[in-house]
């Protein structure tokens, strides 16, 4: 009887440990003015680079890059810029390009 009801203390208690945990949420959305580091594939738009992440958000960004095909997987460093020129915002004003292993 008493292993019994020690066994069923366990199980609660295994089962609330597991109720209790859920995953983080996700992290807030960068706003004008903050410094990034984002990663993810170049993509092109009619007036603007795209950096496509891989969680499905997409960022415009500043600089061209002419040296880098669509689809390189990059790092990009910069700060989110308060407007856009192009028609996908956010929008990053690039300072660095890095290799996508530099965003960790």
């Amino acid at each position: 009887m008493r292993s019994a009801s020690l066994v069923t203390l366990a199980l609660l208690a295994a089962a609330a440990g597991c109720a209790g945990s859920s995953p983080a949420p996700p992290p807030p959305d960068p706003r004008p003015g903050d410094a990034v580091h984002i990663r993810g594939r170049l993509d092109a738009d009619v007036d603007c680079r795209l950096l496509r992440t891989e969680e499905g958000k997409v960022y415009s960004l500043s600089e061209r890059l002419p040296n880098l095909r669509d689809g390189s997987r990059i790092c990009v460093f910069g700060t989110i810029a308060p407007v856009s020129q192009c028609m996908h915002a956010p929008s990053i004003d690039v300072e660095q390009v890095r290799p996508w292993s530099a965003c960790r």
